[in-house]
């Protein structure tokens, strides 16, 4: 049966591969893997996004080399969505800390442990605050208090249009005949509607695969055609070779 994949680059990589030796993987092999006898993959598209290096300086060049060896598969497609960094102020619900200052209007040092904000709302001034090690200053911003909770700036990194760009391609090419089948690798809900419009209106079966360390959102198996999941076997047995036959393309050292 004619095959198309579409995987959720970064919803596999925290759902499966994270903290892995498995990370060198070859998705087509993969694929097969979950599948039954008697699918052709004709087209893989892997979504992902540029990483950073601001938190590891060596996650670009090592996704670059990644990205290369799945480059020599003819029938894998990479598309790029792209990171937003940005600071946010929210409300604190739990608060781990081990012996360090807490700057407020009033500095406080906390023992070891993890403290709820209900009970430091009894010790802390409501309002924003950062947290130093003992004896260290820092300059801190003027606090946007909420009126009920304890908040603090928070930087994050999102992830943005690999969901999106996903849901297009799987529904441009169902609406096109391209496929038989389709295999969709995440477990973000954000795809419930695609996923059901192709299986539903289309009446084109949908596999969803979902990342092993997660129970599949039930909003998806409600979509589905058929679910599988990703087993540590299957990665193991689905890796790159070390060094790629004709190449100079080696896994990262560190993976």
């Amino acid at each position: 049966m004619r095959t198309r994949v579409y995987v959720d680059g970064f919803n596999l990589y925290y759902g499966a591969l994270k903290g892995t030796p498995f990370k060198w993987l070859n998705l087509v092999e993969l694929s097969y893997r979950l599948l039954p006898a008697g699918h052709t993959i004709e087209r893989l598209n892997y979504f992902t996004a540029r990483v950073s290096g601001a938190l590891d300086a060596g996650a670009p060049a090592r996704q670059q080399v990644y990205l290369s060896a799945l480059d020599t598969l003819p029938e894998v497609g990479v598309h790029f969505g792209r990171f937003l960094a940005k600071t946010n102020w929210r409300p604190l619900t739990n608060l781990p800390v081990a012996d360090r200052r807490i700057d407020t209007p009033r500095p406080v040092t906390l023992p070891a442990g993890n403290h709820l904000v209900a009970d430091l709302e009894k010790t802390l001034p409501v309002g924003g605050f950062s947290i130093n090690g003992a004896g260290k200053r820092k300059r801190r911003k003027a606090a946007r208090s909420l009126p009920d909770a304890v908040v603090a700036e928070v930087h994050t990194m999102e992830e943005k249009g690999s969901d999106v760009n996903l849901a297009v391609h799987l529904l441009n090419d169902a609406w096109k005949g391209l496929f038989e089948v389709a295999v969709v690798i995440s477990n973000d809900t954000d795809l419930v509607t695609p996923i059901r419009m192709v299986s539903v209106e289309r009446k084109k079966p949908v596999f969803v695969v979902c990342p092993g360390r997660w129970s599949i959102a039930p909003q998806l198996r409600d979509v589905a055609s058929r679910v599988r999941h990703i087993r540590p076997a299957m990665l193991k047995a689905a890796q790159f070779p070390d060094c790629l036959p004709d190449t100079t393309i080696s896994k990262p050292p560190d993976w």
